[in-house]
């Protein structure tokens, strides 16, 4: 796999690859809470189903009673019985997930 020059400096350097590469950093405790950083929109929201933009995929959260407990700069905080964490791409998301 050929890697972009993002990549290569975030590996010379201690710069973080999700930093460098503006890709997303999802935490999960248990299943009770998740945190998505560098997330770029909210697309969808329920109790049942959270989607989230980012810059190459749409994360899919799957649960009962979710919740969006906090949002700060890139970073937003779900709460819930989450069930399912999906990374779909964004062809794709025109179609029912």
């Amino acid at each position: 796999m050929k890697k972009g020059i993002r990549e290569k400096i975030a590996e010379m350097t201690e710069i973080p690859k999700d930093f460098m590469m503006n890709m997303p950093r999802v935490t999960i405790l248990g299943n009770r809470e998740i945190c998505v950083d560098n997330y770029k929109g909210l697309l969808e929201y329920s109790q049942e189903v959270i989607r989230l933009a980012t810059t190459n995929k749409i994360i899919v959260i799957r649960g009962e009673e979710l919740l969006i407990t906090r949002i700060v700069e890139e970073a937003v905080f779900i709460g819930g019985n989450i069930s399912l964490v999906e990374f779909v791409s964004k062809n794709r998301r025109n179609e029912q997930i």
